[in-house]
């Protein structure tokens, strides 16, 4: 079987992780709720901490695509290949999300990671955002400026899970 016979299909979005575009919107339905508008930099790093914080709480991955260290913080590749070159103009419109990706609708234990992380964080700028991925310790410092730029899901869970047991 080739990849044109069957639409690849994730089996298990609780063991695999979602679309960061899924994850995107659901942070995008929250502010469009409480008439706000979310710009790229603060959506790419609301995603990167759901993320960390779900590797860490729920001991899984909430999405699958690749983060990277960048100059601003942690990027997920897959939507800045969607906003790349939007700069700080508001994202207005959900996006696409690919046929056969699983939502969140039957994941009340990912849902709620990612309201936790929209009221705890959702309220910050794009680049008070940026400051908190870039602490000391944090998955982007330890991995800025190397030659592989991928920030490791193992990385981000150490973390996160270091900061759940200081709280």
């Amino acid at each position: 079987m080739t990849l044109t016979d069957s639409p690849l299909k994730i089996a298990d979005p609780t063991r695999t992780g979602y679309a960061a575009e899924v994850v995107a919107n659901a942070f995008l339905d929250l502010a469009r709720a409480e008439g706000r508008s979310l710009t790229q930099m603060q959506l790419h790093k609301l995603v990167y901490i759901a993320h960390g914080w779900t590797l860490a709480l729920l001991g899984r991955p909430l999405i699958y695509n690749t983060v990277h260290a960048w100059q601003y913080g942690p990027i997920v590749r897959r939507l800045w290949d969607h906003w790349g070159g939007r700069g700080r103009a508001p994202i207005a419109e959900p996006l696409a999300v690919s046929p056969g990706e699983p939502d969140l609708s039957d994941d009340p234990a990912a849902l709620e990671v990612i309201r936790s992380v929209w009221a705890t964080y959702g309220q910050m700028s794009g680049e008070e955002l940026s400051r908190l991925t870039h602490l000391d310790g944090s998955p982007w410092r330890q991995v800025f400026g190397h030659a592989a730029d991928l920030i490791p899901n193992e990385v981000t869970r150490e973390y996160y899970t270091a900061l759940a047991r200081s709280a």
